[in-house]
């Protein structure tokens, strides 16, 4: 199959991957990072056999560097996918690359700047909108109107997997669909692939005519022009030229623009020259209703407090949640059993267990760390003598973080938090449980409203995460 525009591309379902397929390829992007996920597997093929995994890579290069750099995370990825160790082959296709890249530079100066009109095209009807996005949301429907030129540009930026692809297309869907503008949607990595290949060609005057004859440009993934001078030069007198024009411009990126290392100080200026609106990971609330969302869209009957157990375990991002459920429907009949027609917590559990988070060795030093820069308060401080409420309070935290999280005994935590005897530690631990029992999680620290179910999760995730990179870090 020829796909005909990259936002095709970054909207493919994961219901394309079999099960085991997706749960491969998410330990992969887990053990390796996004960035180099995104870079080698994005535009692999695998096939999963009984006893052999394949990866076909689009070249022959590619192939290479897999094979060098991957090896031992593809063994490690099929073993916990199939629960055995299985041959892992890789090999490359080059009709594979025909069928995932982007199209040649002469059809793409035949294409239209108007975005097609695809059911493959995200919308605002399908986004749950919470306290992490609002602002996000609200924004992206503003510059859709008349009167969004006044925060163009509008810059979105967040964590991989918040919604902020869902968002860019969503604008272009309804701007294309609701007016008669000529709406373009674009990687960066696809704005610069067109430019090197204008440049070889000596064909500047189309490229430039693609993209500054428009009333709404929008690029995604912005961080990847970083480093690439002459491209950094291009975008931003494409930005100015569109600007001038009054066309609206929405832009996307994992970081904040200011913090995008060799960035081009102009372009960063022109890019915090509008709006700037973030999204943060899924809180709670959305999570469930996301949760919701998905079980409902994939007929799947499940109970509120299985709802709230796979909120617990899906913190990071939206993907995650939708990894999980796509996990869910593919053991569903087998989690139900003859006498209930429902996914309970029970059910939720079991799957759970069956598929237990990906994380490298955690250390009582990360979750300190973690709990540091979430606090606000100084690690020294959490290990002080201090009996500030405050600092009870995170210190409680950190000490029932290293017990769940590690297999440090008491005594051991006592001395990692510089405690003159565990008892303290084992209060402290028993304090947060007591409190997590309770229906009603909520408390008031000072001046700030903290539900403790949801800050355990969510420093769970972070401690993991941290682990994970530390981890990536010592790799030669």
């Amino acid at each position: 199959m020829f796909l005909h525009s990259v936002w095709y591309l970054r909207s493919m379902s994961q219901e394309q991957f079999s099960p085991i397929e997706l749960q491969l390829r998410e330990h992969l992007s887990n053990s390796i990072g996004q960035r180099k996920y995104q870079m080698w597997f994005s535009n692999t093929a695998i096939e999963c056999g009984e006893e052999k995994l394949e990866v076909i890579a689009p070249t022959k290069l590619a192939a290479g560097r897999i094979n060098d750099r991957f090896t031992s995370e593809l063994h490690q990825a099929a073993k916990t996918s199939f629960g055995k160790d299985v041959a892992v082959l890789v090999s490359y296709d080059n009709t594979l690359q025909q069928q995932i890249s982007i199209p040649s530079t002469r059809v793409q100066m035949d294409t239209p700047t108007k975005v097609r009109r695809s059911k493959s095209l995200l919308t605002f009807d399908d986004f749950i909108v919470g306290t992490c996005n609002q602002l996000a949301f609200a924004a992206g429907k503003q510059i859709t109107q008349e009167e969004g030129r006044s925060i163009s540009p509008l810059f979105i930026h967040g964590a991989c997997g918040v919604g902020k692809t869902h968002i860019l297309q969503a604008i272009c869907s309804m701007a294309s669909r609701t007016t008669k503008s000529k709406v373009r949607y674009v990687t960066a990595e696809q704005f610069t692939n067109e430019f090197i290949a204008s440049s070889r060609s000596g064909e500047f005057s189309r490229f430039r005519a693609r993209y500054r004859n428009l009333d709404l440009l929008a690029i995604d993934d912005v961080h990847f022009v970083a480093n690439k001078v002459k491209t950094q030069e291009e975008l931003l007198h494409t930005l100015d030229t569109v600007g001038l024009r009054g066309a609206r411009l929405v832009l996307a990126s994992d970081e904040d623009p200011r913090h995008i290392r060799r960035l081009n100080r102009a372009l960063a200026n022109r890019l915090v020259a509008g709006m700037i609106a973030e999204i943060q990971r899924p809180d709670r609330e959305t999570r469930c209703n996301i949760i919701k969302q998905l079980t409902t869209k994939h007929r799947i009957s499940i109970t509120d407090g299985a709802v709230e157990q796979l909120a617990s375990q899906a913190v990071g991002s939206v993907r995650e949640i939708e990894g999980k459920i796509t996990r869910l429907r593919a053991t569903a009949s087998l989690l139900i059993s003859s006498d209930k027609e429902i996914i309970d917590v029970e059910s939720v559990n079991r799957l759970l267990r069956c598929t237990p988070p990906t994380s490298l060795p955690i250390r009582m030093h990360h979750i300190l760390e973690v709990t540091s820069k979430r606090a606000g308060i100084p690690v020294n401080e959490l290990k002080g003598s201090s009996r500030a409420s405050t600092i009870v309070f995170w210190r409680s935290i950190a000490s029932y973080l290293g017990r769940t999280l590690t297999s440090q005994s008491y005594p051991e935590l006592a001395i990692a938090m510089h405690r003159k005897n565990h008892s303290t530690v084992h209060a402290a631990v028993k304090r947060i449980t007591e409190l997590l029992e309770n229906t009603n999680t909520a408390l008031k620290m000072k001046n700030e409203n903290i539900d403790v179910k949801e800050t355990i999760d969510q420093l769970t995730w972070e401690v993991r995460s941290k682990a994970n990179e530390c981890a990536q870090e010592r790799r030669p």
